[in-house]
């Protein structure tokens, strides 16, 4: 098989969230908030936005004089929620020593402070929300080359295919290889509350990939090649339409476009249960995307300079593709600075059924600012083992020793085997709420 460099890497997938190599997801716009709440003038309350029931303490204690009013239904007196604060009731504290009565009389301020990593965060009305992730990705897949069959596509050749309807070449090939990318990528969200429930989202996505076909079971040099760009962009917008003491939920829907490949709609429903400091939830997406190419092919492509080509498709004469998952994620505060979220989905991707996981952990040192170090990787992908179809296109072909054949034009179609699939992504969102 001649030589050919890697030039593009055609995945539709690449609008559905995490990086594939081959098969590439981008999630929709992520919405993590988080809440808390600090007292300004005595010690933490227990007071969060997604959980005014709970009872837990950061480990501080009230002064013996102090009491702190917990309400699991306040109100907050600026309804705008621009000044998300509250001052609670003005009381008297009395002691008696040695005869003596005196009394005490303190005000509690207390502020609420936003998780901002929380999977159910949206800014609140007139305010912005930004999540800038920044990752490196790495996916990877060995394969069996099994057979092929060649075909004459030079029309000065005598074995032009058209007029005989006769393959030039067809057989068994015992080739395999490795196919691997790697992903430099910047994705930002921003969001903007209408309402405190309401928000309007816009995302961009910039990436820097180097495909690579190495490890050529026949001796073959390894070849690769690289590209870079804003490749996505995307619209749409977010509710949480429901927060009360022990439930919360969050819908998106999202348009996403990815440059010269396809466009997509894509929408997901949060559901979750608060106990305490932590939310365990329940996530349901799905997304429907329209390819700018009718009757298309869509896989692991490479090109060089002289015009050949080589594709491992994974699904052939498509126009559009539809993908569904759901999963299961919890998310805890373990003090005021610092929580940890994780997340399992399993979901099917077109062509394919794949498992994923996800974990995070979040620093908030202030109410505008966190960091979430996030890792999440493919346990389980039911490409394994599944025969899909390799092309090769091939201008001025020569044999296996060498030697230029009769035709300058031959096209090949075989099949070929997928083998130790494996995907992983680390990367860090900064977010903010201004």
């Amino acid at each position: 098989m001649k030589k050919c460099m890697v030039a593009v890497l055609v995945s539709v997938f690449a609008l559905f969230d995490t990086a594939h190599g081959a098969t590439t997801r981008v999630n929709s716009t992520n919405a993590y908030r988080r809440v808390g709440t600090t007292q300004r003038n005595g010690p933490v309350t227990t007071n969060f936005y997604y959980n005014q029931a709970g009872r837990r303490k950061y480990g501080n204690t009230a002064d013996t004089n102090t009491a702190v009013i917990n309400r699991n239904d306040y109100v907050v007196k600026d309804s705008s929620y621009n000044n998300d604060n509250y001052t609670a009731d003005s009381y008297t504290a009395k002691t008696y020593t040695e005869k003596r009565q005196y009394s005490q009389k303190k005000s509690v301020s207390q502020e609420r402070k936003y998780f901002l990593a929380h999977p159910f965060f949206q800014p609140l009305k007139g305010r912005f929300g930004s999540v800038t992730d920044i990752a490196l990705a790495h996916s990877s897949m060995d394969f069996d080359m099994l057979n092929g069959t060649v075909y004459d596509l030079d029309p000065t050749s005598a074995s032009y295919y058209p007029n005989t309807n006769t393959p030039l070449d067809q057989g068994t090939i015992n080739v395999g290889g490795n196919a691997e990318s790697n992903q430099f990528l910047i994705k930002q969200d921003f969001s903007f509350g209408l309402t405190d429930q309401v928000a309007i989202i816009a995302m961009g996505q910039y990436d820097s990939t180097k495909w690579k076909l190495k490890d050529w079971t026949n001796g073959e040099p390894e070849s690769e090649s690289s590209d870079s760009g804003l490749n996505v962009f995307g619209f749409g917008i977010q509710t949480r339409f429901l927060d009360v003491s022990d439930t919360i939920g969050m819908a998106t829907v999202q348009y996403e476009s990815q440059r010269s490949t396809a466009d997509s709609l894509m929408a997901d429903l949060k559901l979750g249960y608060k106990f305490d400091r932590t939310t365990l939830y329940l996530v349901g997406r799905g997304g429907y995307s329209w390819l700018k190419d009718k009757n298309s092919s869509y896989g692991f492509y490479l090109e060089d300079s002289t015009g050949d080509w080589f594709m491992l498709t994974y699904k052939r004469d498509v126009d559009d593709l539809f993908f569904a998952e759901g999963g299961l994620g919890v998310f805890s505060v373990l003090n005021k600075y610092f929580t940890v979220n994780a997340e399992a989905f399993f979901g099917n991707y077109d062509w394919h059924n794949q498992l994923t996981a996800k974990a995070a952990f979040g620093i908030q040192p202030f109410d505008s600012f966190a960091l979430n170090i996030y890792a999440s990787g493919v346990l389980y992908d039911s490409g394994e083992g599944k025969i899909k179809q390799y092309l090769n296109y091939d201008v001025n072909p020569v044999d296996a020793g060498g030697t230029p054949l009769a035709t300058n034009l031959t096209y090949t179609i075989g099949d070929y085997k997928i083998k130790n699939y494996s995907e992983y992504k680390f990367g860090a969102q900064i977010i903010l709420h201004f």
